[in-house]
């Protein structure tokens, strides 16, 4: 079973934030004075945002924990390109099932759901609920397939779920959509990728500034609660 998270990979109150797609030494630098908690790295060829396992254990290295997505790989090449490429997290962006899960383990595991693929939110329920045992943290994406659409999930309606483990909000997050996610759905954290690019793979330093400044402008749902049980 998916042992819970450290308190130590959020920093302070403010969601924890994770940043997808990155290959360039300036853009993971960037991220490492900006605050970013998840540094992301697509294993994944037919993605324009594709990194080979050398490509990323170049890449400078500092606080965040780092995170590769995987879609078509078996779980023995998942976790020799985590032991290659120096990752700390596995995120399953690719139908992969529980006994999947349980080889790359557990506790390593990042699921990937589509919202999108489901007739209810409660058949989403119930898929998110099966996977609790088998991964350390959830992560919801717009689109159906894969990632990095740009296209965003209805907020609103991802606060009626009950989530059994830590979970990410992807999608198209950027500028202009950030605060009326975080108010809207309450994520434990968010992933940012094609919202905060100046082109695929190409990290804009304004737009990620600004999220970033926007993100912690944000009150968390925990600290929410914390203020509300105090008063």
């Amino acid at each position: 079973m998916a042992e819970p998270l450290p308190q130590n990979d959020a920093r302070g109150n403010a969601p924890l934030v994770k940043v997808c797609g990155l290959r360039r030494p300036e853009d993971t630098l960037l991220c490492e004075k900006l605050g970013v908690h998840w540094t992301g790295f697509i294993f994944y060829p037919p993605s324009s945002r594709n990194v080979t396992p050398d490509q990323v254990a170049s890449l400078p290295r500092g606080r965040a924990v780092r995170v590769g997505v995987f879609v078509l790989q078996s779980a023995e090449e998942v976790r020799e390109i985590m032991n290659q490429a120096g990752l700390d997290l596995a995120q399953l962006h690719g139908d992969q099932d529980q006994r999947f899960c349980e080889q790359v383990g557990p506790e390593r595991v990042i699921r990937v759901f589509w919202p999108r693929r489901y007739p209810d939110l409660t058949a989403l329920q119930k898929e998110l609920a099966a996977f609790a045992s088998s991964c350390r943290a959830l992560l919801l994406d717009a689109g159906t397939s894969v990632g990095g659409h740009g296209v965003s999930l209805e907020f609103p309606a991802l606060a009626r779920l009950n989530f059994p483990r830590p979970w990410l909000l992807a999608g198209g997050l950027g500028p202009d959509n950030i605060q009326g996610a975080l108010h809207a759905c309450r994520p434990w954290g968010v992933d940012l990728n094609s919202g905060v690019e100046e082109a695929p793979g190409q990290k804009s330093p304004e737009k990620l500034r600004t999220v970033m400044d926007r993100i912690m402008a944000t009150p968390s749902r925990l600290s929410k609660l914390l203020s509300k049980s105090q008063s």
